[in-house]
């Protein structure tokens, strides 16, 4: 380990690994005179890491991982996961407690690396100063020797739970946080951009945070949220979209007061209930508009670029030019996100997670029926 901060440093490069529900990444930046080098320590890691060093390092391993802290939004969306997907390998958690890690062996490591470390799963991406052609070749003769895994055959996909997983901690402070989620579509799914512009359509809040109070905001949800009770009944709000190979999960994540917790989730369930029946053409344009600003702007870096390109090779199999996107984007209407809100959201099986002090939680089964119009 030491060896290779050691040959990273005197690169002036930086490398960052991270690890995900479905994709693991070693994202390394260097110099233009070093991808060759670059390329050479990437290959090592994932073709002959040192699994040997378990028993040397696996104390120390397991004391970071005890010691460090996750943050809240982190923390609920794995909840999430462990409640929706609890009999799948998505509901494993990716912050901890890792239940059986202390036992985990050397033996058990090479056979994971062996199984998912191949040639069939695996992506090389760059962005920046690099010529194409020049990238292959170094894959070809950093990467060539690495073997793809038999084909495999899957007849089932990760079962979605409706269920409810509360944390109640009144000592923990004033605010509650929680979260609800429905299945969703696969990245393939026809469906999958329509989703995406339904996120956008309810959006995020933070209060006191943006050019444009809460109070005054032209999104639905937003508005009844900042002016609840005159005062708003949540501090920050978000509706995300998480997509996987096989299955996906639609939903909120909401911080708000303890005694606001009932108000919040119903401006929440309400707004996403009104998806199905009572989106309006000026809320899909303008949601529309702020999706094509997000995947268009980003930050910048060739970093981010060569992240999603990864990610998409890995989806798709193949990069998505931004063209392809806005077009896709635009054939998204009213009664398309309709269509889609109907089918995947109305009357359908919610997964809740919660933490903190709970005052009127809702049980699930008055959420379950909140899923619905109910009109008498």
């Amino acid at each position: 380990m030491a060896k290779l901060e050691a040959e990273i440093e005197s690169l002036g490069a930086t490398l960052d690994l991270s690890y995900g529900r479905e994709h693991s990444a070693f994202n390394m930046t260097m110099f233009k005179g070093d991808i060759a080098q670059g390329v050479d320590i990437l290959a090592d890691m994932v073709t002959a890491p040192a699994l040997g060093n378990l028993a040397k390092e696996k104390q120390g391993i397991l004391r970071k991982l005890e010691e460090a802290e996750q943050p809240t939004r982190q923390v609920i969306d794995d909840r999430l996961h462990a409640c929706a997907f609890r009999d799948y390998s998505l509901g494993f958690s990716t912050v901890g407690p890792f239940e059986g890690i202390e036992t985990l062996s050397q033996e058990q490591l090479k056979k994971h690396h062996e199984t998912n470390f191949t040639a069939d799963k695996m992506v090389l991406a760059a962005s920046g100063a690099v010529k194409h052609e020049e990238l292959v070749k170094l894959a070809e003769k950093a990467l060539g020797g690495v073997k793809a895994a038999p084909a495999r055959v899957y007849t089932t996909k990760p079962y979605f739970c409706g269920a409810q997983l509360l944390y109640r901690n009144d000592e923990m402070g004033p605010l509650a946080y929680i979260s609800t989620g429905w299945e969703a579509v696969p990245w393939k799914s026809p469906d999958a951009v329509t989703f995406m512009v339904m996120q956008a359509i309810i959006g995020t809040y933070k209060k006191n945070a943006g050019l444009v109070p809460g109070s005054i905001s032209g999104n639905r949800v937003t508005n009844s949220v900042a002016n609840k009770m005159g005062v708003g009944c949540a501090e920050e709000y978000e509706a995300f979209m998480h997509f996987y190979k096989d299955t996906g999960v639609f939903g909120w994540y909401i911080v708000c007061d303890e005694v606001a917790v009932e108000h919040a989730i119903g401006e929440l369930m309400f707004g996403f209930n009104l998806l199905s029946f009572s989106v309006t053409d000026e809320e899909v344009e303008r949601a529309k508009r702020e999706l094509k600003a997000t995947l268009v702007n980003g930050s910048g870096s060739t970093r981010d670029s060569c992240n999603q390109v990864g990610k998409e090779v890995l989806a798709y199999g193949r990069g998505v030019p931004p063209a392809e996107m806005m077009l896709r984007i635009d054939a998204v209407d009213a009664e398309e996100v309709k269509r889609v809100a109907y089918k995947y959201l109305n009357d359908q099986e919610i997964s809740v997670t919660a933490l903190g002090p709970l005052h009127g939680m809702p049980e699930l089964y008055i959420m379950r029926q909140a899923t619905g119009m109910v009109r008498y």
